[in-house]
């Protein structure tokens, strides 16, 4: 419950500070609107040559299409604004701030600041995913919509957890700068997984498990997954986040301050 307050308050402090700007709102609306958008133009062109893509409808790949935005948007509201900077600060010896302050390292590492404007690309998202259920015609069961919301906090935990460990290599290796390959990696979860061929497939699903971002969430609210899966999803990102927090403590022994 205190986290949850310390991210209350942190995300009223940040979005006091972009406030000053709200010029970045409207660019930030502005991207997010021409994102999707990009995204519905290649859906329109792919269906006018098909029916189903891997067995994926037009709606419901609308919907996989604002699933992941929702996912994008909570992601770099509270994640991407901490990591993007993390392996310089271990390089530099700067972390100390941070491992002095009455919190836990590794929650304000990585959620101690916030991005309040990237949460259009949330609210877009929503939207996009209501077209697409509308596309489908048919209304989800309540089962359904829960097991989506469900899944959507367990892919952004595994994917919290995905960033979290690759930004922690910094401790073993500090020049190692590997955001060019995680972002790569995100983007394969705008589609449905279905689309890529194997061991792609089985990386984006058992290994490196952005299928949870989109995929496998409105799979459960289409009612087209295991009925299982949440419980799936629960197990594997506890497993993630008991992975997350051994890798961390094991990197903060190797952490040399500047002080020091």
């Amino acid at each position: 419950m205190k986290l949850l307050q310390l991210l209350g308050m942190n995300f009223s402090l940040s979005l006091r500070r972009e406030l000053a700007f709200r010029a970045n709102l409207v660019f930030q609306l502005l991207l997010t609107t021409l994102n999707i958008a990009s995204g519905f133009v290649v859906l329109s062109v792919i269906y006018t040559q098909t029916q189903t893509l891997a067995g994926w409808s037009l709606g419901e790949s609308i919907t996989l299409l604002g699933t992941f935005q929702v996912s994008s948007g909570i992601f770099s509201t509270f994640v991407e604004p901490n990591l993007s900077w993390f392996a310089g600060q271990v390089r530099d010896g700067k972390l100390d701030h941070v491992l002095l302050q009455p919190a836990p390292s590794l929650f304000m590492v990585s959620l101690g600041k916030c991005a309040p404007f990237a949460l259009s690309q949330v609210a877009l998202g929503l939207l996009a995913t209501i077209l697409g259920i509308v596309q489908m015609g048919a209304l989800p069961s309540w089962w359904g919509i829960l097991s989506w919301l469900l899944l959507l906090a367990v892919g952004i935990v595994i994917a919290w957890a995905i960033r979290v460990l690759l930004a922690s290599l910094a401790f073993w290796s500090p020049t190692a700068e590997l955001d060019v390959f995680y972002s790569a990696l995100w983007q394969f979860g705008r589609y449905p997984v279905d689309i890529y061929r194997q061991p792609l497939r089985f990386c984006l699903t058992y290994v490196l498990p952005f299928a949870f971002l989109a995929t496998f969430p409105v799979s459960a609210l289409t009612s087209h997954a295991d009925p299982f899966l949440p419980l799936t999803g629960l197990i594997v990102s506890s497993i993630a986040y008991l992975c997350v927090t051994l890798v961390w403590r094991a990197g903060l022994r190797r952490y040399t301050s500047a002080t020091s």
